[in-house]
C-alpha cells in the first residue's frame, strides 16, 4: 500500500466534507460534481494500489448503498444525498474508515440532537444537516482506529 496515496485520498475526502458539509450547512443540499469526481478517483487509485485495495473501495461503498436504501425505506428522513456522498467517501476510504466515520458521525449528530430537544431549540421532527458530522467523525476515526 502507497502511503502517498492513501494520504491524497484522506485529503481529498476532507476537502469533499468540507466543501459538502457547508453547502448542506446553508442549503441543505449536496453539489453531484465533487461527490462523482471523488468517487470516480477513489476507484481509480484504487485500481492503481491493487486488487485488495479495490476490494475495500467496493465494500465501501456498501456504506452508502445502506443509507440509501434506509432514506427510501423512510421516505427521505436521512437524504439521498447523504448515501451518494458515503459511497464516494467509501470508494476513497474504504469499509473500516467510512463504517468508522459514518457511526462516530451518527453519534455526534444524535449528541446534537439530543441537546437541541433539551434546549428547546428542535423537537423530535426536526432536521439538520448530516454531511458536517462527519468531518469531526472521520477525525476521529483516524485518531482512534486508524492511528492507534
Amino acid at each position: 500500500m502507497e502511503l502517498w496515496l492513501d494520504k491524497i485520498r484522506i485529503l481529498l475526502c476532507f476537502v469533499l466534507l468540507l466543501w459538502e458539509g457547508l453547502l448542506d450547512r446553508k442549503e441543505k443540499k449536496i453539489f453531484l460534481p465533487p461527490v462523482f469526481f471523488a468517487f470516480t478517483a477513489g476507484i481509480v487509485l484504487s485500481i492503481v494500489q491493487g486488487q485488495q485495495d479495490f476490494v475495500q473501495a467496493f465494500f465501501g461503498t456498501l456504506v452508502g448503498v445502506m443509507v440509501l436504501a434506509v432514506a427510501f425505506l423512510t421516505k427521505s428522513k436521512i437524504g439521498y444525498g447523504d448515501g451518494l456522498l458515503l459511497i464516494a467517501t467509501g470508494a476513497l476510504l474504504g469499509l473500516r474508515v467510512n463504517l468508522f466515520m459514518f457511526l462516530f458521525g451518527l453519534f455526534l449528530a444524535s449528541l446534537k440532537g439530543i441537546w437541541l430537544i433539551i434546549s428547546g431549540k428542535g423537537n423530535k421532527n426536526a432536521s439538520m444537516p448530516f454531511i458536517p458530522f462527519l468531518i469531526p467523525g472521520l477525525t476521529l476515526t483516524l485518531a482512534l482506529v486508524v492511528g492507534g
